[in-house]
């Protein structure tokens, strides 16, 4: 278990190396890096314990050019162009997934599986500015992790809820089995700027279009993004746990303070969701998947100077059928500019 949290990070340094020996090369570049946290729970959103449960993310946006082998892969994607390649986003993270009953030991015929996702991943992100009320950006989103009981997921939910004194999970031994996975991602946002009234907040309306392609995710999905407040231009939304809306830890340190609220619907066909359909290669406990999933979420940001504060609720239509109710889970991301 302990080899395949290595094994990510050293992937990660591997991705990350172009950006020591730059730094070094041109020591009168200004250094500035994006972090990022990020943690998602259903607990603050239905207040349930049960399906997409919790997903924690850590995100590094350094400064400096993209690492040149990410670079080609855009390449290969027709529309993300040369100039959009503007920065690169590396993550860890993992995703928990369980039954409603996590108190019954024994295998639940037609619930979720047990399963976690520990992953890193590499953003490539960029912003195209068109003109003044009109911006288009992209991101290309190379992910590689472990399905299964390497994933960590079942030591971490039992330790936590032994912690908080909540119930415990009692049946991760029939959790998916160990599985690399792998996924590429591509959203591409178009963005138009207007503002209510002539000293009026701003208002921003953001059509998105998502593809991913892998043996964890693979569908297709479009949405509508709203934002209305102050400074919208410094960001183009939080980051947020894939599958799920567009965003990054990027902002500019444009102006002593931005804030809005912001309202999306996203829809997605899905075509493999591996925490529904089970194992890829071997036997495993599955249920069957709808095709067309739903995302609705609310939130509000606030940046100011270097820090941004974001809290988002997301409300997920049934993912599988006989899921009695939809999921709904609470977002907060804390990014800090250095």
């Amino acid at each position: 278990m302990h080899r395949c949290l290595t094994a990510i990070v050293c992937l990660l340094a591997m991705w990350m190396a172009p950006y020591g020996a730059a730094a070094r090369d041109d020591e009168a570049r200004q250094r500035i890096a994006y972090w990022s946290v990020h943690a998602e729970n259903d607990l603050w959103g239905s207040g349930a314990d049960r399906h997409y449960t919790h997903g924690t993310k850590l995100s590094l946006l350094p400064a400096g050019d993209p690492p040149g082998w990410l670079r080609r892969v855009a390449t290969y994607v027709p529309v993300f162009k040369k100039g959009h390649a503007a920065g690169v986003e590396f993550s860890v993270g993992q995703n928990i997934f369980t039954p409603d009953d996590i108190e019954n030991p024994a295998p639940i015929p037609g619930d979720r599986p047990y399963a976690g996702w520990l992953y890193g991943s590499a953003m490539l992100v960029g912003i195209l500015e068109e003109a003044e009320r009109f911006r288009v950006a992209n991101a290309l989103d190379v992910t590689v992790g472990v399905i299964g009981p390497a994933s960590l997921a079942g030591d971490v939910q039992r330790r936590w809820h032994k912690i908080i004194d909540t119930r415990t999970p009692r049946g991760w031994d029939h959790q998916l089995h160990d599985e690399p996975g792998l996924v590429l991602t591509y959203a591409r946002v178009w963005e138009g700027f207007g503002r209510l009234g002539a000293r009026g907040p701003e208002i921003s309306a953001a059509p998105q279009v998502v593809g991913a392609l892998g043996n964890v995710y693979t569908y297709l999905g479009s949405g509508l993004m709203l934002r209305l407040g102050h400074n919208l231009r410094s960001d183009v939304g939080p980051p947020a746990v894939s599958p799920s809306f567009p965003g990054s830890a990027w902002f500019r340190d444009r102006g002593n303070l931005s804030a809005y609220l912001f309202a999306g619907v996203e829809g997605r066909a899905m075509a493999r969701n591996i925490f529904i359909d089970g194992n890829t290669f071997e036997q495993s406990a599955e249920v069957a998947r709808e095709t067309l999933v739903g995302d609705f979420q609310v939130g509000a940001a606030l940046r100011y100077g270097r820090v941004r504060l974001a809290f988002t609720n997301v409300y997920r239509s049934r993912e599988f059928k006989g899921q009695e109710e939809p999921s709904e889970y609470g977002a907060i991301n804390l990014t800090v500019l250095f």
